[in-house]
């Protein structure tokens, strides 16, 4: 079983690029007639990764005509679910009478057992349109949401339920270690599956929603990505956080109990192997101990090197005299 696949039409010759996408996957994998509608060359970069019963494709691609035909339908004979998901751009769909466009960020449900088409638009300049494809089984789909072909065609923009699924699809994407595990996949599948029934139906059950492994999950990537994006900042807190990502305080404290860190614990991690990383670098050796404390969040000197010296052995001082030159780290 694949798990795992990769195409970048820069790697085919140019004459040949658009009928090995044509064949192998759009046709052979996915069911879909295709036609080029952008005015420059043919491009796709794809990503391909079998998450247990979801699949996720991650594209940057021109301006493409997507069309299951009914001959189509007769030949793969998959009633599954697609979600696509837009996040740049815009996509064009129509599937059983109902036409959808979405612009900037947002997603549509298709149903693979009923003909639909589906237009990504040409873009800007030299840039591409990027968006996810996710493949869900029928059964597992209808388990979160019985009414799914209700929103067929059905545009899902904005919101905390998209950004969630964006969020945890961009981590999923990024952590090709935990990929290699089948008991995550299968897991990372699962949540995926909750997050776009919580996307398709928002307000729908919110107790059974709050219970759902694949929100908890996600929010507690968001908050993780968080604060690797803001643990320099001394400003940062508890309320800080949890106000910057709509939860409240007790429920980010028990997001991080699941991360098996404390929020203080977890900051100054993030804080300290930044700061290890600096007295490493020779570019950073222009800069005092103090600078490199405050320059990670630290706002207490005393603190961060009693901080450091528990977690490497060292005083900051130390650890730096005793850095292995450049030279020394080549032989």
């Amino acid at each position: 079983m694949i798990t795992e696949l990769t195409f970048d039409s820069d790697a085919i010759a140019e004459c040949d690029r658009f009928e090995v996408w044509r064949e192998m996957f759009c046709s052979k994998m996915w069911g879909l007639d295709i036609a080029h509608s952008d005015s420059r060359p043919f491009f796709a970069r794809c990503r391909f990764v079998s998450l247990g019963a979801v699949e996720v494709i991650r594209s940057e691609l021109n301006g493409l005509d997507f069309s299951r035909t009914p001959r189509r339908v007769r030949q793969q004979e998959s009633d599954d679910f697609g979600f696509h998901l837009s996040l740049s751009g815009g996509v064009r769909a129509v599937q059983a009478g109902c036409h959808a466009e979405v612009r900037g960020a947002g997603g549509l449900l298709l149903a693979g057992g009923q003909p639909y088409t589906l237009s990504t638009p040409q873009m800007p300049g030299s840039a591409h349109y990027q968006c996810y494809s996710l493949h869900l089984p029928r059964k597992e789909l209808l388990q979160r949401v019985p009414d799914a072909e209700r929103h067929l065609a059905e545009v899902c923009a904005g919101g905390e339920p998209l950004n969630l699924l964006v969020q945890y699809l961009d981590l999923v994407a990024g952590h090709d270690a935990a990929l290699r595990s089948p008991d995550l996949r299968r897991l990372a599948g699962e949540h995926l599956l909750d997050l776009v029934a919580l996307t398709l139906e928002p307000g729908r059950d919110p107790e059974s929603q709050f219970q759902r492994g694949g929100l908890r999950a996600a929010r507690r990537a968001a908050l993780v990505r968080y604060l690797e994006q803001h643990y320099r900042d001394e400003r940062l807190s508890v309320k800080t956080a949890a106000a910057a990502l709509g939860i409240s305080e007790s429920y980010l404290h028990r997001l991080m109990a699941e991360s098996g860190e404390s929020f203080t614990e977890m900051v100054n991690r993030l804080r300290l192997e930044r700061a290890k990383r600096m007295l490493e670098d020779p570019g950073c050796d222009g800069l005092r101990i103090g600078d490199i404390a405050f320059a990670t969040g630290f706002n207490d000197f005393t603190y961060f090197n009693r901080l450091f010296r528990r977690r490497f052995g060292d005083t900051p001082r130390t650890f730096r005299a005793d850095r292995p030159e450049q030279g020394d780290t080549m032989q």
